[in-house]
């Protein structure tokens, strides 16, 4: 007696093809996001400041300005770049064509020196610079 078998084609996932569509998605994704982080100019700096609290602030709209900060030290940082005090005012020339378009905003440490905080505020204002924010902690209302 003959026994008639059908051809049946058993599919099969091809486990490496899926695991090598899985591995460039990762790591396009990974590339991706570490390139948005890395060239983000919107970052938070890796300096760290106590701001001074307060209670109003304004929410700045539009591009982002360039950051001053001053640390408890008096070091004098824009963006995460460390500035010497009588470099400030040619600092701010190179970057004044930005700086007067998104403005500038001061993050002082409550302990640093007022003076270097007025040498940052003369060098914007040498630089031709008029938008200038300080930036504070909102303080929680009792």
């Amino acid at each position: 007696m003959k026994i008639k078998t059908k051809n049946r084609m058993t599919l099969s996932l091809e486990s490496v093809a899926m695991t090598d569509i899985v591995m460039n998605m990762f790591i396009f994704f990974f590339t991706t996001f570490s390139l948005l982080y890395t060239f983000n100019p919107h970052q938070e700096s890796k300096i760290k400041v106590n701001l001074p609290k307060g209670l109003t602030r304004t929410q700045l709209m539009g591009e982002y300005p360039l950051v001053v900060t001053v640390d408890a030290e008096n070091n004098i940082y824009i963006g995460n770049n460390l500035i010497s005090e009588p470099a400030l005012p040619a600092e701010f020339s190179k970057l004044s064509d930005k700086a007067k378009q998104n403005g500038v905003i001061i993050k002082a440490d409550k302990r640093a020196s007022v003076d270097s905080f007025v040498k940052v505020l003369d060098a914007t204002k040498q630089a031709g610079i008029n938008k200038v924010s300080v930036a504070i902690e909102l303080k929680k209302k009792e």
